[in-house]
């Protein structure tokens, strides 16, 4: 009895580790913080016996933390001699990345997978062996802030960034032309000073639309050192793969010197900007052109002309006065009173060679007067019409 009774506190003493194990489940972080700040806190590796043996889901075991890679913002753990355990792997080895001391005492409260934030059960990583192969020499695990990533057989190391190097972007021909030729001048990529990233565009045509490629970045020219979009590509059968979509200009092929890894983007068909038509206009001119003026200027020049008119003016004026005067003096001298003085009067009308105010007519008299007269004024004519003959000048 006693014996059935200590079973049965063994019994619900695990099952109360195991519900305490759920609820610790339940309270996980379950999205990235907004403040989020990865290099605040240190990261360690958990999983399952096929990775870490008898270490198998432990958080705060220091065996497995993981190391930082400042240039390239990474952390690491390389898992060597995995395979020489002899462990059975069979459709993959699972793990997380804990996220060390970010609630004190609570090291499953905020880990990672290869989405993102791993919360609830079945939240773990997959390291992937294939249908066939159960062990590998060594397992890769990294994790770059905000998601995880493994690999096999292809351990993480630190290599410092280089700029003494050149790169050249190489592949087959469903891209390259020619193909797999490491040293290609036209494949050279050109460092991008804002970003620190390596690139080169290479045009495609219509015909290379929807087909995949396979490449590498090689480095100075030459096979020893290569890139795929892993990082360091070591061995045959390392190739990265892409894939020119349709409607594809250019294709550019990337490499970052702070992860080492290779990469590309396709380039667009650049698609015209359209803009709104503007109509012609189509209605001719109506205003005719002005007429040009038709008077000739009214004023005469100032000058000399003004001269000239104030000379004409004053010589017609003399000739003028000289004609009334002549006319005056010969009228009176040519003329006699006819009736004479009769008893003190003058005999009125009988006046000769004087002008008849009723008629208008120039009185007879002595011709050689009237001839004096109309020599006079005929004189004073020509001088008027010199006059303004000189002013229109």
């Amino acid at each position: 009895m006693k014996k059935l009774t200590s079973v049965l506190l063994s019994g619900v003493m695990a099952a109360s580790m195991c519900a305490t194990a759920a609820i610790s489940a339940s309270a996980e972080v379950t999205e990235l913080p907004a403040d989020w700040d990865p290099t605040q806190y240190s990261y360690t590796v958990v999983g399952d016996a096929g990775l870490l043996g008898d270490a198998a889901w432990q958080p705060e075991n220091d065996d497995f933390n993981m190391s930082y890679d400042e240039a390239a913002g990474i952390w690491y753990l390389n898992l060597n001699g995995v395979g020489n355990q002899g462990t059975t792997f069979n459709y993959g080895a699972q793990y997380k990345v804990v996220v060390r001391n970010y609630v004190e005492g609570s090291p499953w409260e905020f880990s990672f997978n290869e989405t993102g934030v791993a919360y609830g059960f079945d939240s773990n990583s997959i390291v992937d062996f294939g249908e066939t192969a159960e062990t590998a020499d060594v397992v890769t695990i990294m994790f770059d802030g905000q998601k995880t990533s493994s690999r096999i057989d292809n351990p993480y190391t630190e290599a410092p960034v280089v700029t003494d190097h050149t790169y050249f972007a190489v592949g087959d021909a469903n891209l390259f032309d020619p193909a797999w030729t490491p040293n290609d001048p036209k494949f050279q990529l050109t460092k991008d000073e804002e970003s620190g990233i390596y690139k080169v565009t290479i045009p495609v045509t219509e015909a290379q639309w929807e087909n995949p490629f396979e490449y590498k970045v090689a480095q100075d020219g030459t096979w020893d050192v290569s890139y795929n979009d892993q990082g360091e590509a070591l061995g045959d059968g390392t190739n990265a793969i892409g894939f020119i979509d349709e409607n594809t200009s250019a294709v550019v092929i990337t490499w970052d010197p702070a992860t080492m890894k290779a990469g590309f983007e396709c380039v667009p068909v650049a698609v015209p900007a359209t803009e709104p038509a503007t109509d012609a206009p189509t209605d001719a001119p109506t205003d005719a052109p002005t007429a040009a003026p038709t008077d000739a200027p009214s004023e005469v020049a100032t000058g000399d002309a003004t001269e000239d008119g104030t000379s004409a003016t004053n010589a017609t004026t003399d000739a003028t006065t000289a004609a009334t005067t002549a006319a005056t003096t010969a009228a009176t001298t040519g003329s006699t009173t006819t009736g004479g003085t009769t008893g003190g009067s003058t005999s009125s009308g009988t006046t000769s060679g004087s002008v008849s105010s009723a008629t208008g007519k120039v009185a007879t008299g002595d011709s050689t007067s009237v001839a004096i007269l109309l020599g006079v004024l005929m004189l004073a004519g020509g001088a008027v019409v010199v006059a303004r003959k000189r002013v229109t000048k």
